[in-house]
């Protein structure tokens, strides 16, 4: 099933066959704190890739479940560098948004619905609005992740449930310091601490109500044989192993502020 594409996540497939994701993931919803039932939510996966988040939504008995992401490469959110490389590159090393996602729903037999568009463009026009809106690892990535998680409040009734991979040595040795370290990689724009995720979730417009705690997302069987990410990501997590540090956030949209100057 895997062919030439490149598979961002970690799959269980009913006929007991793995995808050869470069992350796995499926330790991760524990971790996070995901509902053992979604029974009767209407869910979004933000950023979805391959589906993992989506499918696991479902899976848990989700009333519908809506998967997001950007199928033209040259819409997603490259530095100037890469504007023409990045798009390229997808091309060359086959990790496309949607082939996986279409491959994977088929032989799971899913009903997820796949929308293409950039969380930049997400309103109540473009799918309704959810119970609970996930988004996993995508912030990083983004130019602007306060513009987008303003989007994700537009349309979130319930709860936003936010997975995001951490900066160690900002989480090490600046831990209560709200910050993020500006192009730590050449497909990132940031990569913040947990004081600085839950200072850019405030500005959006919620109430962070949990978080969890540390934890390693290792890497999949697909990841280059020198991949390795232990070191400052275990430190931080408490955890030994190879992986990256990843926590998650519950947040609840709120109505804004009294403006302080005139209390």
């Amino acid at each position: 099933m895997s062919g030439d594409r490149v598979w961002y996540h970690t799959l269980d497939l009913p006929d007991g066959t793995t995808t050869p994701g470069w992350f796995d993931t499926r330790g991760a919803p524990a971790e996070a704190g995901l509902p053992l039932s979604l029974a009767g939510k209407r869910c979004l996966d933000v950023g979805t890739f391959d589906g993992f988040w989506a499918f696991e939504m479902e899976r848990r008995g989700a009333r519908e479940v809506v998967a997001l992401d950007v199928d033209d490469p040259t819409s997603l959110d490259w530095p100037y560098d890469e504007r023409h490389r990045g798009p390229e590159l997808v091309a060359e090393w086959g990790t496309g948004r949607g082939p996986g996602f279409a491959a994977a729903a088929e032989v799971i037999g899913s009903t997820v619905r796949r929308v293409s568009c950039s969380v930049y463009d997400l309103g109540e026009a473009v799918a309704g609005r959810f119970d609970l809106v996930l988004c996993g690892a995508l912030l990083l990535h983004l130019r602007d992740p306060i513009a987008a998680l303003e989007r994700m409040r537009e349309v979130c009734d319930g709860e936003l449930l936010l997975v995001e991979h951490l900066d160690p040595t900002l989480e090490l040795f600046a831990r209560r310091v709200p910050s993020a370290r500006f192009a730590p990689d050449w497909d990132q724009w940031w990569r913040a601490n947990s004081a600085g995720l839950t200072a850019m979730v405030d500005r959006a417009g919620f109430d962070v109500v949990w978080s969890s705690r540390r934890f390693l997302v290792p890497f999949g069987p697909g990841a280059p044989a020198h991949q390795r990410a232990g070191g400052l990501h275990g430190l931080a997590a408490r955890r030994r192993g190879d992986g990256l540090l990843f926590r998650a956030f519950r947040a609840k949209p709120r109505d804004p502020r009294p403006d302080p100057s005139r209390t």
